[in-house]
């Protein structure tokens, strides 16, 4: 039977572990991820003064609630907007009866960005958590709109060390069909231990969205966009 290789976090696999096996694949899951809280001393000062909050993943908004409670700044939510990048994000701030404002069209940052820009003529403050791994392509947009932007880096993405020992094993005694990447992170690290293992055969790749179909090509391989 055909495998492909699902490189998220165990529990964001659901939906993607259903739809491959619709797709007659057999799913094997390795991590490649590990998340971590990262003190930002400024969140506080900062999350008063803005307006919106950003949101681009469930993980940061898991993360950006658990410094706003720990800081005792719920209160200071209910007057904000939030502008979030699709259902799994919007479900995290619905369980503390949060309102949202703006949900992205497609569940990509740049749909998020690109679709809140156009709807916001006046200028804005923003509080836009992330990992220490975030781009700032969109940010340099906003700024040149006229916005405010605070990016504070609450939590840290890594490559878990158990997590590189197991594909590496896997990719040395098992044949792949395929991998799938939801993030250029997750492809630059398999990347890495597979050209380590000095493989020919690349499986077939899969991705979520443009920005990692991108960095795929970078290497000079291609990617099908799920």
């Amino acid at each position: 039977m055909k495998k492909i290789l699902l490189t998220r976090m165990i529990e964001d696999n659901r939906d993607d572990r259903v739809y491959f096996q619709e797709q007659g694949f057999e799913t094997v899951e390795i991590p490649l991820i590990g998340l971590k809280p990262h003190i930002y001393p400024a969140f506080g000062d900062e999350l008063k003064q803005c307006e919106w909050i950003f949101l681009t993943s469930q993980h940061s908004a898991i993360f950006f609630l658990e410094h706003v409670k720990k800081d005792g700044l719920m209160d200071q939510l209910h007057s904000k907007k939030f502008a979030v990048i699709g259902a799994k994000t919007a479900s995290v701030l619905l369980n503390d009866q949060l309102e949202i404002s703006l949900v992205a069209p497609e569940p990509t940052k740049k749909s998020l960005f690109h679709f809140w820009a156009e709807h916001q003529t006046e200028p804005a403050s923003i509080f836009y958590p992330k990992s220490n791994l975030a781009d700032a392509a969109w940010e340099e947009i906003l700024l040149k709109q006229g916005h405010t932007l605070y990016t504070p880096i609450i939590y840290t993405n890594f490559f878990p060390v158990e997590s590189k020992t197991s594909l590496r094993k896997y990719l040395n005694e098992k044949e792949l069909t395929a991998a799938y990447f939801a993030s250029p992170s997750l492809w630059f690290r398999f990347f890495t231990i597979f050209s380590e293992l000095r493989l020919e055969k690349m499986p077939v790749l899969y991705c979520l969205g443009e920005t990692t179909q991108q960095a795929i090509k970078k290497v000079n391989y291609d990617a099908i966009i799920k």
